[in-house]
């Protein structure tokens, strides 16, 4: 069982609040609590960044409790004047690179001899020689690293405040807290290098192809047997595909947001939603917008809405478009997951990245395209696509989504180059020198 587990608070008013919970002891983390409110909390941040937060402060505690030759406790750090020392920092940054999963997988194994060193990451090591040892992103490293510095001297200033300037334990304090400060920042990673190489892309036309056809609710090869299933992981994998929606925003899109006469829907944002029984509420992080449906999705809509959603027992309590297949209940993010995940197994040699994710860099695949056809001026285009994304004109979010696009436009003209190069009559080659 894990030591530490996330659980949301869903309160009458529709917020929800992630706490960090000590399973030993059911009471939620008093440190991670009062800086997730005092911090994120009363700045109006998602419940979604809260949860991020807290999932990097047990991380944190991991570490205090296994990852050094005794359990660190803070409490009597800090009344000594003293945080971590250099080599607990180089620790902890380690520990920040490797997989949550994988640090409570090692956590949990046999202990190992007591002539084995247990003062960084020996001991994950050690326990993982026979396996290649997994680290996530750069990224993820350096805001986990972030947040856990942010809390720790915020937490040395609560104490800080309650100590006279001219006490010696104040001084041992405060120069603790800036050197784990400076230590800790020159440790955060930079951003993603080879960006160019790994940028995430979209789906080939070949991919897009098998994607429908496999959907298609009538198609032989569609993995699912049931037929609302079907048809409405059909639309779903349409909605997703045509407007290039994040997950949350599908899965936050009610009827009454569906004009059928104008043939247009309204994306709008509605965190804590009192009218949403979610714990974990799907949420749309960009700004809201108005967009037009093409004639075949309203007419599958129109369909799926009169033929097999009302049908679904629940699905007459609320307005959310898509619903769970039993019960009629809204649609959860991990239900979406699972979707994708199903395809994934049925077409493993084809689909092997394909995410909700994956079709938003697919919409922006296509929409460069088009701009291109219609020779549009590049600051209109980063004006259109903003609002179609939701982005705020001045976002440079785009770039993140762009460099499939830029990168088959060079290769190209690259190959234009070349091509021109090569077949020029100037430029003889090795055969037409010996003739």
């Amino acid at each position: 069982m894990a030591e530490y587990l996330i659980k949301r608070i869903l309160f009458s008013h529709g917020e929800r609040l992630p706490m960090l919970i000590d399973t030993e002891t059911g009471m939620p983390d008093y440190w991670a609590t009062l800086f997730s409110i005092s911090q994120y909390r009363s700045k109006a941040q998602a419940s979604n960044t809260i949860e991020q937060v807290l999932r990097q402060l047990m991380l944190l505690n991991i570490f205090l409790k296994h990852y050094s030759k005794e359990s660190i406790n803070l409490d009597e750090r800090i009344a000594q004047g003293k945080i971590l020392h250099l080599h607990e920092i180089e620790n902890l940054c380690d520990l920040c690179k490797l997989f949550l999963e994988d640090i409570h997988t090692d956590i949990h194994k046999k202990p190992l001899p007591q002539n084995i060193p247990q003062t960084s990451l020996e001991k994950f090591r050690t326990n993982n020689s026979k396996k290649q040892i997994r680290t996530v992103s750069s990224d993820t490293t350096a805001n986990r690293i972030r947040v856990i510095r942010d809390f720790l001297v915020w937490r040395t200033n609560i104490s800080l405040t309650k100590l006279q300037e001219e006490d010696l334990t104040f001084n041992r304090l405060k120069e603790s807290r800036d050197l784990l400060k400076s230590n800790m920042t020159s440790r955060i990673p930079s951003p993603s290098g080879n960006s160019w190489i790994n940028a995430p892309k979209g789906l080939s036309e070949e991919e897009t192809s098998l994607l429908f056809e496999a959907v298609t609710r009538d198609s032989p090869t569609n993995p699912w047997k049931n037929e609302f299933t079907k048809t409405r992981n059909e639309l779903l994998i349409l909605w997703l595909y045509q407007f290039g929606l994040r997950k949350g925003e599908l899965l936050s899109i009610k009827i009454s947001d569906i004009n059928f006469q104008s043939e247009t829907f309204i994306l709008e944002r509605r965190a804590d939603d009192s009218e949403d029984p979610r714990i974990n509420q799907p949420l749309i992080k960009t700004f809201g917008r108005e967009l037009p449906i093409p004639k075949k999705i309203i007419r599958l809509t129109k369909d799926y809405i009169i033929n097999h959603r009302r049908h679904l027992p629940q699905a007459k309590k609320h307005e959310f478009l898509f619903v769970a297949s039993k019960t009629g209940a809204p649609m959860s993010l991990d239900t979406v997951n699972k979707v994708f995940s199903k395809l994934k197994e049925t077409y493993p040699g084809a689909f092997k990245k394909l995410s909700p994710h994956i079709l938003r860099h697919s919409w922006n695949d296509n929409f460069s395209e088009k701009m291109d056809k219609e020779h549009r001026p590049e600051e209109e285009e980063k004006k259109i696509r903003s609002y179609a994304m939701g982005w705020s004109e001045t976002s440079n979010s785009a770039e993140n989504y762009t460099k499939r696009y830029i990168q088959k436009k060079a290769n190209a003209v690259l190959r234009d180059m070349g091509n021109d190069l090569w077949d020029n009559d100037n430029i003889h080659d090795s055969d037409k020198e010996e003739r």
